[in-house]
Parts: structure tokens; sequence; C-alpha cells
């Protein structure tokens, strides 16, 4: 099977990059960069290509910053190069993760997955979701059904029908990455959720809000409150089409 790790880096952003580096030097993992899109460096007619404002606000309850919308983008670099370069699988990686020693194992155990998954959640948001069936990787990690999946992309490995279902979908561009891909139903994604968690969090200011505070955005409550209410009933009731767990070969 053909498999890379992706690492999606800024530019400017080299000591990320290096941290990024030692770790995955330390585990004998090869790695490739990807660079980011950073979206301050976006013009309009670039935006425009790939963001609809009346579409963002139908789906989500802010305006997205330019930040969002690179990130974004920076993602879907990674999966135009799966699919240019026919990868089986792949782990993408943001450069703010600490990864734990048995990432390595890991990339094995995945590898020897029925292919009948797209995406696997290595990370976790604000809130840890609850796991509704599991089964044991290897004797460190396991894998599970995820009714909600973790909002964070800092690690995920994606496999060639997951990259493709992702481009089919992702324009325009109405939802930050990590929130977009918890809609799995709406893209037609298997996804799965590892723990323990293998990818966390490292102590780096956030890319997104340094290029504009997203906590300054203009909220829209009610709005909001709606598409809350609206997801947690449609994740019900696609509950049946979710994934079933791909078996060890």
């Amino acid at each position: 099977m053909r498999f890379k790790v992706f690492v999606i880096n800024l530019d400017k952003s080299t000591a990320r990059m290096a941290f990024m580096q030692q770790q995955l030097i330390q585990l004998n993992i090869e790695f490739e960069r990807v660079p980011a899109v950073y979206g301050k460096e976006l013009s309009a007619t670039e935006i425009n290509h790939v963001f609809d404002k009346k579409t963002n606000l139908e789906k989500y309850d802010k305006i997205l910053n330019v930040g969002e919308i690179g990130c974004y983008l920076s993602h879907v670099n990674c999966w135009k190069n799966m699919v240019d370069q026919q990868i089986d699988y792949a782990l993408i990686l943001e450069d703010d993760s600490i990864l734990d020693t048995g990432l390595a194992d890991l990339i094995d155990s995945v590898g020897e997955l029925a292919k009948h998954w797209d995406y696997i959640k290595l990370c976790h948001g604000r809130k840890q979701k609850d796991i509704i069936n599991s089964i044991e990787l290897n004797d460190q990690f396991s894998l599970g059904t995820c009714l909600k999946l973790p909002s964070s992309t800092r690690g995920q490995f994606v496999s060639l029908s997951g990259a493709k279902k992702l481009l089919d979908t992702s324009f325009p561009i109405a939802r930050p990455v990590d929130i977009d891909i918890q809609y799995w139903f709406e893209k037609n994604l298997s996804c799965f959720v590892v723990r323990p968690f293998p990818v966390l969090e490292a102590d780096f200011e956030s890319e997104i809000c340094y290029v504009e505070n997203r906590n300054f955005a203009k909220k829209h409550p009610l709005k909001r409150i709606w598409q809350k209410l609206d997801f947690e009933i449609k994740v019900r009731l696609n509950r049946s089409e979710m994934g079933k767990l791909p078996q060890v070969l």
C-alpha cells in the first residue's frame, strides 16, 4: 500500500516545523511538508472562487475569517496530493501536534485494516465524544465508532476514498474544516476514532486567531441554537449510516 505522512506548515512557522521534524525523526517516520495556505495572502478573487458568504451563513453561525479559509485549503491540498499520487492512505498532521511514541506502530496497524474506512480521528476537540463500538488495533490503541466526531483536525488518517469524498464536498467552503468533517453524513464518510488519542495539542498560539481572532467575529446566537439542534437531529437520524468497523487483516 502507498502511504505518506503530510505535515501542514506555514512558511513563516519555522519553530513549529522544527518541533514536528524533531519528533518525527525520533520516531523514524518519514514525512512530506505541505506548505499551508496563508489566508491573509489570498486575493479577493481567490477567496470568492472557494468561499460563498451566503452558503457560509446557511451552514454556520459566523462568517469565516481568512485564516479559517486558508486552513481548509491547506487540508484540501493534502487530499489533492493523495488523489494525484494515488496514495492509499495518509497521516495528515498540523504542525502544533505532540505525537505519541506509539505512532509508528499505529501507522502499521492502520495499514492492516480492510479498506472499508475513509477517515480516522487521532485527536480530541474541546469535549471527548462517547465511543459506541470498538476493536483493538494493537496493545496500545483501539479503533471506535463515534456518532459525534471530535472537532480538531490536528491529526488524522485519510484513505484514498476518503480524500475523494472530501474533495467532492469541499466547495464552496462553508464551515471551518474541523466542524465541516463533523457532518460526516453529508459527505458519506465512514469515520472512526483512535483511543487513547495519539496526537495532542502543543503549546503554540493559534495561527488562525493570529491572522484574525475568530472570537471577535459577529455571532448569531439564534442561528447557532438552530444549527446545533439541526445537527443533533440529523446526526441521530443518520446513525444507521455510520460505517461498520473495518476488519483487521
